[in-house]
């Protein structure tokens, strides 16, 4: 380890460490990951035992007055109420669950690459946040351009829902919440929404950008140590090599040292 310092270490946020960041970052993205596919998957099993709620309302359409109902019917109720899935969530959970489980497994490498500065490790998860960075870009786009698309319906949506609500009746009939105060409030979600999306993708780029910083740290690291590996080869034949690769030389044990580092290349040895 005596050779990492004369490599100078990245800075996120003025003056933070990239290494720290990436620690932190994976620590938390498995943390997190890992409960959210923990539910995913958990809500999965659940469907998947107690039956859709296709499938379950089909069941109770199809039971008379004559039918016993088994004695876990309580339990089969309450699971039915709280999963709530449909035949298309169960398999959309699925796929959530299948990408979940990816996204926390390679937050598990970022986080050992950083504890082990472990190149390979870090530059997984690095892919990872970049690949879901561009998913979330995707994702918010199309749900943007869904919304503007469908904000009268939004709108008429909400007046129907209170011309159905009594509670929003006041005197002479008059519903207190007017078709404008709809619009209104389906122009400011939408903005919200879009704000609140442009925000979280700006925080996700600066997270891939932390992530990519430090997979460029532990390249120049990398490079370092092989130059020095080479340089003591060239100590022992006699030669000192003086250049340092910025690009790490995977095979220099098998090359020998960098060539152009020795005497008889140097500038001026030819005069």
């Amino acid at each position: 380890m005596s050779g990492w310092y004369h490599v100078a270490s990245r800075k996120f946020c003025c003056c933070l460490p990239v290494r720290i960041g990436v620690f932190v970052l994976s620590a938390l993205s498995a943390f997190f990951g890992g409960i959210s596919a923990f539910v995913v998957w958990y809500t999965v099993v659940r469907t998947a035992k107690y039956g859709t709620v296709d499938s379950n309302l089909s069941s109770l359409n199809n039971i008379n007055t004559n039918t016993t109902i088994p004695d876990n019917g309580n339990d089969w109720q309450s699971a039915l109420n709280s999963v709530a899935l449909d035949k298309q969530q169960y398999y959309a959970f699925i796929v959530i669950g299948v990408i979940l489980t990816i996204y926390t497994l390679f937050s598990v490498f970022g986080f050992l690459g950083s504890i082990f500065r472990k190149r390979a490790l870090v530059a997984l998860y690095s892919t990872v946040l970049w690949f879901l960075l561009g998913a979330n870009l995707g994702i918010a786009v199309y749900m943007s351009y869904s919304a503007i698309r469908r904000r009268n319906d939004l709108s008429a949506q909400c007046t129907a829902d209170a011309r159905n609500n009594q509670d929003n009746i006041i005197a002479d009939g008059q519903n207190k919440i007017t078709s404008a105060a709809c619009d209104a409030a389906s122009k400011i979600g939408i903005a919200v929404y879009i704000i609140v999306s442009v925000l979280q993708l700006l925080i996700q780029l600066y997270c891939c950008i932390i992530v990519k910083r430090y997979v460029e740290q532990l390249t120049e690291e990398q490079g370092f140590k092989q130059h020095v590996a080479g340089n003591r080869v060239a100590k022992d034949s006699g030669a000192y090599g003086s250049y340092y690769p910025h690009q790490p030389l995977t095979n220099q044990h098998e090359l020998g040292p960098y060539p152009y580092a020795q005497p008889d290349h140097s500038f001026g040895a030819k005069v």
